[in-house]
């Protein structure tokens, strides 16, 4: 070995001596039992952080024990495409050039799209590699790939023909910045404190009034209702009665709701269909109209004249203004509450009506529910949260209004159905690519394809099954579906997890992955998330190039608890990878004793008579059991620290002093020991491990193709 260990010169060199030999490639030939690990794909947003560092240490260490134990294993990786979050990216750059999407048309947008995507594709892969991740990159995928593109087609098309798939207008939550459509679990809520406005509706032919308290003025000129809570005791004589908008002067019928709260506000509540979840239901339930105030760039419409092309907040200003003046606010008082924001784009989000694509949920999530339990889930408690929001299920807004994506593969005749009506029994057709035939009604093949794309949980939730090439039927499907280990944090459990398992579930009848591990979030030390805007992100790649990816896979181990999120700073991240960078340096200091240093004419075995080597050899058989069970049940924090311990304190710090006194006599113990404690290591620091095995004593080719220790038994 060098007497400087260059990490950076090394790492390279082994890594890619590793990828010649093919040591990251299952064989489908094999007769071991295969091992699948799915790696889920990182967003095609800018390099990976610290937690993708973490989760891809924790796919490779399992990769290499598996291997070691005797498994054909498989580590498949990918990149998603990131729907919203990319095009909002580059958007933003093509901004600073004067350019926009509409400047530049859908066909050279995308050009642009798939050059910028190959560069960020490539920051993404360069962290990949330099961490050691043992991946078969032979089988990356990525979420737009043909392979995959023809996996949602088959996904849509299915639904289509089961009668799961719908377009229809619905309440929706409208990011006006990103300018789609977003799932309720894509939002953040953040706590603002506002005014409460005590809001007085003229009660029609009685003279008097009710009292409405809202946060919202700037939507009245979109009530159409007015609600109270049953047996109201104040407004109860009102019921079915009229009362009259103050912004429009329209009629509105008083109507009663159980949905109404009792303790918010007044117990009356102006009901605004179309810009609120419950009042659309209250609505609808109502056969009540839906009017817009809003648009979806989030601006006033029409509907109100006064408050017309004002963004939400400016209008907001305006119309408390406006009430002052007509002496309708009763009352203002402070109220603190939570506001929906974008996740991607921090924009307050808009409930308003959108005309999207739907799936009905409720099929996929009764199957789910029955097949639950097939998984094991790490930690366990996310079996129930899994299960608890199946059984609340709504149907899912599967169009997203974007360019970038899979495109909805639904052709409309322009000539005779140029409103786009869908419909069994309309002039649409379902197809991948432009349809050849002629319209059946019209006879002509002027056909135009749907402008949105799909949502991009849609294509991830088929991740499982389109990485093995399904809807064919792949010796990958064959042999490594279902997958046995998945990973990720708990913020995307239902977005992408529990959609994983319904469409694994429907589509293929079985349950995606047999063990499914959720490790928690690693944040800054206020308990922040980490983000550029807040500038508080720890950039792996520092942390690797100053101590070494050994040292920086060592640190996140211990913060990959199941479950359990970590409070971290730049500091303590540089000790803890400090450390076991000076562990390295020790390992080499061992490594160097034992066979650089070793004495001529030493025994070439030892019988394991000694009180010494008994009780090295017996501790060493309690540490293989230790990381054995730490890996097997996904605990690599344990595991990592136990062969930690055993090395430096147990064997280095005690054995390694007594034996220098007997030196030749323990010296086959020593190989021995250090031998068995390079491969019980090597799953969490595979570099140094290499080298160091490679440098002394009879070997394989790579300590990748060693097998895994077993208990000595001779020892009593």
């Amino acid at each position: 070995m060098d007497k400087v260990y260059d990490h950076k010169k090394t790492e390279e060199k082994i890594y890619k001596d590793w990828e010649n030999k093919g040591y990251f490639k299952p064989t489908l030939s094999s007769d071991k039992k295969p091992f699948s690990l799915l790696m889920p794909p990182p967003n095609l947003t800018g390099g990976l952080h610290l937690g993708h560092a973490m989760q891809h240490s924790v796919l490779d260490a399992l990769a290499r024990y598996k291997r070691m134990n005797g498994f054909d294993v498989l580590l498949l990786p990918g990149v998603d495409h990131a729907g919203i979050q990319f095009e909002a990216t580059l958007n933003r750059l093509l901004f600073k050039e004067g350019l926009t999407k509409e400047k530049l048309g859908r066909e050279k947008w995308l050009e642009r799209a798939w050059q910028f995507r190959d560069e960020i594709y490539k920051l993404v892969h360069d962290t990949w590699k330099v961490f050691g991740l043992s991946a078969d990159w032979s089988r990356e995928v990525f979420t737009l790939d043909p392979k995959v593109q023809k996996a949602v087609f088959e996904e849509f098309k299915s639904f289509w023909d089961q009668g799961l798939i719908y377009k229809g207008a619905y309440i929706v939550q409208w990011c006006p910045k990103d300018h789609t459509a977003i799932e309720d679990l894509e939002m953040e809520y953040q706590e603002k404190k506002e005014k409460l406005y005590y809001v007085r509706y003229k009660v029609l032919g009685i003279g008097e009034y009710i009292t409405v308290a809202t946060a919202r003025p700037e939507t009245i000129a979109a009530d159409v209702a007015i609600a109270i809570y049953p047996n109201h005791p104040k407004y109860s004589e009102y019921l079915g009665k009229k009362a009259e908008n103050p912004f429009t002067h329209t009629k509105m019928p008083i109507i009663q709701d159980e949905r109404v709260e009792k303790d918010f506000g007044t117990g009356a509540l102006k009901i605004t269909p179309g810009h609120d979840l419950l009042d659309y239901k209250i609505g609808m339930d109502n056969n009540l109209k839906i009017l817009h105030v809003i648009d979806k760039n989030g601006r006033i419409t029409n509907i109100d004249p006064r408050l017309e092309g004002l963004k939400v907040l400016d209008a907001r200003k305006k119309a408390i203004d406006l009430m002052r003046e007509e002496g309708i606010i009763e009352e203002e008082k402070d109220y603190v509450h939570s506001v929906p924001v974008c996740e991607r784009c921090k924009a307050v989000v808009e409930p308003l009506i959108s005309e999207e694509w739907f799936v009905k949920m409720k099929p996929l999530a009764e199957k789910a529910l029955k097949n639950l339990k097939k998984i094991k889930f790490v930690p366990k408690n996310y079996e129930k949260n899994i299960s608890d929001w199946l059984r609340e299920i709504h149907d899912w807004s599967i169009s997203r209004s974007l360019w970038w994506g899979h495109r909805i593969p639904v052709w409309y005749c322009q000539k005779c159905n140029p409103t786009h009506q869908v419909g069994k029994d309309k002039q649409m057709i379902i197809s991948l690519e432009k349809p050849t035939q002629k319209c059946k009604t019209c006879k002509s093949d002027n056909w135009v394809q749907e402008e949105q794309v799909l949502d991009t949980w849609f294509s991830s939730g088929m991740w499982p099954l389109s990485t093995l090439g399904w809807p064919e039927k792949t010796e990958d499907l064959a042999k490594y579906y279902p997958w046995d280990f998945e990973i990720t944090a708990p913020e995307i459990k239902y977005l992408w997890i529990a959609r994983m398992i319904m469409l694994g579930l429907w589509f293929k009848d079985k349950i995606p992955f047999e063990n499914m591990f959720f490790h928690g979030m690693i944040r800054d030390a206020q308990g922040r998330k980490f983000s550029k805007s807040l500038g508080n992100g720890i950039d792996p790649n520092q942390l690797r190039n100053q101590w070494g990816t050994d040292a920086v896979r060592m640190a996140l181990y211990t913060y990959a608890i199941p479950g359990r999120d970590a409070f971290v700073s730049r500091q303590l991240l540089d000790e803890r990878c400090k450390n076991f960078r000076n562990f390295s340096t020790k390992l080499r200091n061992i490594s160097k004793f034992i066979f650089e240093l070793k004495p001529e004419k030493t025994n070439e075995k030892s019988d394991y008579s000694h009180p010494e080597d008994k009780e090295i050899l017996q501790k060493l058989n309690e540490t293989i059991s230790k990381v054995s069970r730490g890996l097997n049940n996904f605990e690599l924090h344990l595991a990592g620290d136990e062969v930690y311990s055993f090395i430096w304190h147990e064997f280095a710090d005690k054995y390694i002093e007594k034996a220098k006194k007997r030196r030749k006599e323990a010296q086959p113990v020593l190989e021995e020991v250090f031998n068995k404690c390079l491969i019980l290591l090597h799953p969490f620091m595979p570099f140094i491990t290499e080298e160091i095995y490679q440098a002394h004593s009879q070997h394989k080719d790579s300590i990748m193709i060693e097998h895994w220790p077993q208990q000595l038994e001779n020892i009593k």
